[in-house]
């Protein structure tokens, strides 16, 4: 589930259909296709976006468990009553005598309004035309292209990819950069395991991503290959340096046997299962852009570590399109990856982590 705009001081107004069908590709950063676009407006006028695949058409039965299931995940939003849907197919208006998925869409809307939920809209992104499931309004297409035209503000959303393939694309990296990163990694491992994990968490997201230096990288990707570091440097840049270093401590008394298994939350809290805040959002899109890079630098036969870190970082801000594009690409460099596992379980269950059911307030 992601936020309406890119930060929380930014206001763009959507007064029509129109406006917001205009509005959510610059959301998502791509162009969904087979999808439901849920824009739900929160108690305090926020608006967040999430996003699922439709289930397969003609199927009744799983129809029915789509509806079922997304209006108990609504359920979990405890801020949320208001929202419009958008689907988007690939079929046109011209290839039946209704809205396209109508047979699924007003199901569902009459399930949500049941469950107590304010549906302001449904509408369809069609391959011909958009246009509305009901009012005054409803089946009327609508050209594509007017769909094109942006609201005051969009512009500050950034770039639209053509798919969430292309946003999961990772940056191009030179032989000469591979080369020199894999020096310096070289150097750092001859010295032994990463013995300051948040330093080098903390060095590497105040650099940018795109100039960072070939120590700064193989800091963190040395950090990284230890899987308790690897914790430590998630819980720095999601939390901040305090609660990287409260996780090292934390880690040492784990190792002497003072805290015993089953006793510690750090698997609970990595996962969103625990009671964590949400992470900082500006901190982890930073981290997000350094990871995209140390991912193409990286040799292959640990590249699936530096992907499942980037992919745990798209999912802990509720992307789980970005995030299982990205895992997968890690599960089939190393199958047996633990961190790769646990996050693939999650996304196949549809679970997002705890804090993306929050307001970045608490609430």
């Amino acid at each position: 589930m992601t936020s309406l705009a890119p930060s929380d001081d930014t206001l763009i107004r959507l007064r029509t259909p129109r406006d917001v069908l205009s509005m959510v590709p610059r959301l998502l950063g791509y162009r969904p296709r087979g999808s439901l676009v849920l824009v739900n407006v929160h108690e305090d006028s926020a608006v967040s976006t999430m996003r699922v695949d439709l289930p397969q058409t003609g199927c009744r039965a799983d129809e029915q468990r789509f509806v079922a299931s997304l209006t108990t995940m609504l359920r979990k939003v405890p801020s949320v009553r208001s929202m419009v849907l958008a689907i988007y197919v690939d079929e046109g208006f011209e290839s039946g005598d209704d809205v396209p998925r109508a047979e699924l869409v007003r199901p569902l809307v009459a399930r949500l309004v049941a469950a107590g939920f304010n549906v302001y809209d449904a509408l369809c992104v069609a391959g011909d035309a958009w246009g509305a499931y009901d009012g005054a309004d409803a089946g009327v297409a609508h050209r594509l292209d007017e769909l094109e035209e942006t609201v005051p503000g969009a512009e500050a959303c950034g770039p639209v990819a053509a798919s969430v393939g292309e946003l999961a694309a990772l940056p191009m990296a030179g032989a000469l950069a591979r080369r020199a990163f894999e020096e310096a990694l070289d150097r750092m491992l001859r010295q032994g395991p990463s013995t300051a994990p948040v330093a080098a968490a903390e060095a590497a997201l105040a650099a940018d991503p795109e100039t960072a230096g070939s120590d700064e990288l193989a800091a963190v990707m040395h950090a990284l290959l230890d899987f308790g570091a690897r914790d430590v440097v998630l819980f720095t840049w999601a939390w901040g340096a305090a609660r990287g270093d409260e996780l090292v401590d934390e880690i040492v008394r784990i190792d002497a046997g003072e805290v015993g298994p089953g006793d510690d939350t750090i698997a609970l809290d990595l996962m969103g299962l625990g009671g964590a805040q949400p992470p900082d959002r500006e901190r982890i899109a930073r981290a997000i852009g350094l990871m995209s890079r140390l991912a193409a630098l990286v040799p292959e036969d640990i590249a699936h570590i530096a992907l499942t870190v980037l992919a745990w970082l798209h999912w802990s801000q509720g992307r789980s399109s970005l995030a299982s594009r990205v895992v997968t690409r890690a599960r089939e460099l190393d199958p047996g990856y633990g961190l790769a596992e646990l996050i693939e379980l999650a996304l196949g269950r549809g679970m997002l982590p705890n804090w993306a059911f929050l307001r970045p307030n608490g609430r």
